[in-house]
């Protein structure tokens, strides 16, 4: 499980590291404004994309949007569960691409944004977060603190013990080597 959540989160190459961190970056800053657009008036936007979805409860599910955009975007920005919050934005933009499909078919005028949102966002979540995230300084605690864990129970685990104190008795020789000098 250690290797696991090193490999997606304790990434060793810089340039990886600092690739993950522009892409969160830049994916989780503009989404903040998609997520506000929707919050400034949910009903508006129910009525444009979620209606024609047949999506039930749109007014809630407006509010959810956007507050899934906005807290994913934050999510992302910071390195915070990241996967939670990449998910969020993949959600928001798998359903918003399909939503552009449904109504407009293929076109790319209104598809590229959704798709570049959407494939950034899925990078981020396949990738995980990079090294420069809170995400990594979580999980590299754990796994220190993990290790050390380990470590001290290295000897119970193998039926070793504290070492026993050790007597010493200290014996006067003294007369048995004065007996033969006689």
């Amino acid at each position: 499980m250690s290797s696991v959540l090193s490999r997606y989160f304790l990434k060793n190459d810089r340039l990886t590291n600092t690739g993950l961190l522009i892409l969160r970056l830049a994916i989780g800053t503009m989404m903040i404004h998609h997520g506000q657009e929707k919050l400034a008036n949910p009903e508006s936007f129910a009525a444009a994309y979620l209606v024609p979805l047949h999506m039930p409860f749109p007014s809630v599910m407006a509010h959810v949007a956007g507050l899934s955009e906005i807290l994913g975007s934050w999510f992302v920005i910071l390195g915070f569960l990241t996967p939670i919050g990449a998910l969020a934005l993949v959600g928001t933009m798998a359903v918003a691409g399909y939503h552009h499909i449904l109504t407009s078919g293929f076109n790319i005028y209104l598809l590229e944004l959704v798709v570049l949102y959407l494939g950034g966002s899925l990078a981020i979540l396949l990738n995980g977060p990079g090294r420069f995230s809170i995400d990594a300084g979580i999980v590299s605690d754990l796994l220190a603190s993990d290790e050390a864990e380990t470590a001290s129970s290295a000897f119970s685990d193998h039926g070793y013990a504290e070492p026993a104190p050790v007597r010493v008795h200290a014996q006067s020789s003294a007369g048995s080597s004065n007996a033969g000098r006689r």
